[in-house]
């Protein structure tokens, strides 16, 4: 069975059998309203069928445009949400945070500490021994381990001529 609607349709239109008139024509009495409805869709397809084309426009593109702008305006669009979380004030918290944790790793790992520096140089100076020419000169090592150097003092020496080549 169609629904109502199909049959008002098809009764407007003189499309319905007679078995079906009749059946529709008991359910058209719990709608008053359709015999007004089907006068006013018979009258719009006179006025259709006596002017069969529409009027020309002089400027189409623009009827068109200015159509879709205002069909564009009325209808209700979907919010469409923007995922931009690496760009906004978060993301660059979150990226300062990786940036620094990066930073300190390599730090850690390529700048070594004061801790883990060898108190030795990679230069080894030992004297064993000294022999002054002069017998009032006497040589002596100091080692300082604050600064990490070996000092050869020489006591009893006037001092060292200028001239003197030090090889």
């Amino acid at each position: 069975m169609k629904p109502f609607e199909e049959q008002f349709t098809a009764w407007v239109d003189g499309e319905l059998t007679d078995a079906e008139l009749a059946e529709f024509e008991k359910r058209l009495a719990e709608h008053p309203e359709a015999v007004e409805e089907k006068d006013a869709a018979l009258q719009i397809g006179k006025l259709l069928r006596g002017h069969p084309t529409a009027p020309r426009l002089g400027n189409p593109d623009f009827f068109n445009h200015q159509l879709m702008r205002r069909i564009a305006a009325e209808t209700a669009r979907p919010v469409e949400k923007k995922h931009a979380f690496f760009w906004s004030i978060p993301g660059f918290a979150w990226a300062g945070a990786f940036c620094l944790i990066i930073s300190l790793v390599l730090f850690k790992t390529t700048i070594p500490d004061r801790a883990t520096v060898e108190k030795k140089s990679n230069y080894f100076v030992q004297i064993v021994e000294s022999w002054p020419t002069n017998s009032n000169v006497s040589a002596s090592t100091v080692y300082s381990d604050e600064n990490d150097v070996t000092v050869l003092w020489l006591d009893g020496l006037d001092y060292i001529p200028a001239t003197n080549d030090l090889k």
